[in-house]
Parts: C-alpha cells; structure tokens; sequence
C-alpha cells in the first residue's frame, strides 16, 4: 500500500458548517488519525457532543456544509449521506441508556446482533463484567452500568467508538475505577476513539492527542500528555507494581497482569523538577532523568527518563537549567498499554 492510499485509510476527515437555532453554529474541519484515543475538549456549549451527533449521522438538518470521509469511504457528500448504522460507529452517551428489560448478557448480545458477531467473550474479559452477566441491569451501580455501555458498543463490532462524557455522575474514586477499563477494551478491541470530556484528568489518562473546540469551532491541538510506559512486574494488595526503567517499581492501583505495559499519566501539576536530588520524600516516585536545552525559539523541552522522552513547556511547569534532573512525582494516571498506542499528532 503506498504512502498516500495509507494515509486516507488511517485518516478520518471533516469539514462541517451546521446551524443549530439562532444562536449556535458548528464550523468545523479537521483531519484526525484513526489510531489511539483522540480526546475533544472544551467549555461547555463549544459544540463536542453537537461535533460527535454530525460525525456519526444522528443529526441530518441543519448542515451548510457536510463533508465526512473515513478511511476511503465517503459518509458524506454532495452526493451521499449515508445513515447512522452503514457508519458503524459505536456511541457511549453521558448516560448508559441500557435496556432495562435484558440482562447485562442480554444487552451485550443485543449490541452483537446487530453486527452478527457471535462471541463477545474478550469484551467481557476486558471490562471485568463475567460476575455480572446474570444480573439485571436495574441493579448496577453507576460504574457498573457504564462499563456494561461500554461493552454493548463493542460488541456490534464497531470501526470507530465515540465516548460522550461517559464519566457524567461518577465521583473521583469511580472515574479512576472505570478510566483504565476504557483504555482496555479500546486497545484489545484495536479500535480508535473520539472521547468527549471536561476533565484534564481523564484526558492525561486516556488521551493521545487532543483537540479544542470553542464556539462550534477546533481551534487547534492541544499539548500532547505526556507518559512514561513502565511493566507490571508483580501485584499488591491494592494493585499492581510498575517499574519504569530501573527505578524503584511503583504501586498503582489498576487491574493488570504481569509483564503488561502500562501507560503512566503525567500532569504538569504533579512534577517537581529540580536540579538537586530532593533526598526522602513524600512524593510517589523520583526518578533520575536528563533536561535537554530547548530548540531555538521554542519554550519546549525535552526531559529523558529511563530511555524515553517527555515533552514539556516551560508555561507548564518550573524548570531548571538543562542538564541531570531528580523529578518528584506526586501522582500518576495510569493506563493499560495493551495495544498498540500509535501517538501521532
């Protein structure tokens, strides 16, 4: 396959102008790698959901201009529009919007009729759900019944996945339950992902690259987040322990197996970076690294741990002088890696 056929096959691209009522607008285009999890974010009312309904062809009013391609095939056109259900795209709405009537096994097997799949074990398997099979929905908690929506849209068989803030309701100790669960499935699954949210949490977590919206319009990328890639070398009572490099293996709390990577989310607002060791300290982890000057004109730098690069501006965090750096690290969003996370801008 050459260069260019490859690149429409990897690629899903947009130009979008729809007019919601008087007083909103949707203009939007951009061109988006189907690899890993793009997240979109943005203030509330700047148009993620409205972006995600239009892609997915559950709004089909409204549109000035209305140009989707995916891969090499044309959603829309001039010419064509094709409905939701040719698209395939599986949605996750702010609510699970389950069918109180089936089971949980019943409503997995509803999402997989209706792409003829027969065996969606892997998806129960990814999302933990084996224990849950029997149960009525109407008797899951709120985690419970996400990862139960998650499933049912992996399991039509899906070739892209669109999570509308599938965190809405959840308090903090739930969303950092259910987040790794999301990088899971997705990554066995091999299927990438647009992932609407407000949080900068979730966003360090799961995120590959990220797009702004403000106004009905992508303004443009924003920082990539950054993360250190370590391996499950055994287990605790609370999690898993992660080495990176040679470090001293960290404790996290995530679901894990051995000799699994796992991605580990860095936010600018955990990092100390010095250029003195810190000696005992309260933080997670320290890890030994080396600062790289910054290109000409640029304010982003370079920080190598254990083999592996960070990007990371001087309008994020407090740096040194380059040279050898200690970075304390207060907090980690962890990640399974269990795919292969292609990070293209």
């Amino acid at each position: 396959m050459d260069e260019e056929v490859r690149a429409l096959v990897d690629q899903l691209a947009f130009s979008l102008r729809l007019r919601r009522g008087k007083s909103f607008t949707l203009d939007a285009e951009e061109t988006i790698p189907l690899q890993g999890i793009t997240a979109i974010t943005g203030p509330s009312g700047s148009g993620k959901t409205t972006l995600l309904r239009a892609l997915s062809g559950l709004v089909n009013r409204g549109f000035d201009r209305r140009r989707i391609r995916f891969g090499t095939k044309s959603w829309d056109d001039v010419n064509i529009s094709l409905p939701p259900e040719e698209r395939r795209v599986g949605f996750v709405f702010q609510t699970p919007a389950l069918f109180p009537q089936l089971t949980v096994e019943g409503n997995l097997a509803y999402g997989a009729k209706r792409r003829d799949v027969g065996n969606f074990d892997a998806i129960v398997e990814a999302l933990a759900l084996g224990s849950l099979m029997g149960r009525e929905v109407t008797e899951l908690s709120g985690g419970e019944a996400r990862r139960v929506a998650l499933a049912r849209a992996l399991a039509s068989n899906p070739q892209v996945l669109f999570l509308d803030e599938p965190m809405s309701g959840l308090d903090g100790d739930r969303k950092a339950e259910f987040l790794p669960y999301i990088a899971r499935a997705v990554g066995q699954a091999r299927v990438p992902a647009l992932y609407v949210s407000h949080s900068d949490d979730e966003v360090v977590t799961l995120a590959d690259r990220v797009l702004q919206m403000r106004a009905g319009t992508i303004i443009g990328r924003g920082t990539k987040p950054m993360r250190l890639t370590g391996i499950v070398e055994g287990h605790s009572d609370t999690g898993a322990l992660v080495r990176v490099g040679e470090s001293k293996p960290l404790n996290i709390r995530i679901r894990a197996n051995v000799g699994e990577q796992v991605g580990l989310g860095l936010a600018p607002a955990s990092l100390l970076i010095s250029s003195q060791s810190p000696g005992e300290t309260s933080a997670l982890a320290v890890f030994e690294g080396q600062l790289l000057a910054p290109p000409a004109g640029s304010r982003t730098s370079t920080l190598k741990i254990a083999d592996q690069e960070l990007f990371l501006s001087a309008d994020q965090v407090d740096l040194p002088q380059p040279g050898p750096v200690w970075v304390s690290v207060l907090k980690v969003f962890p990640r399974p890696e269990a795919f292969d996370s292609h990070s293209g801008a």
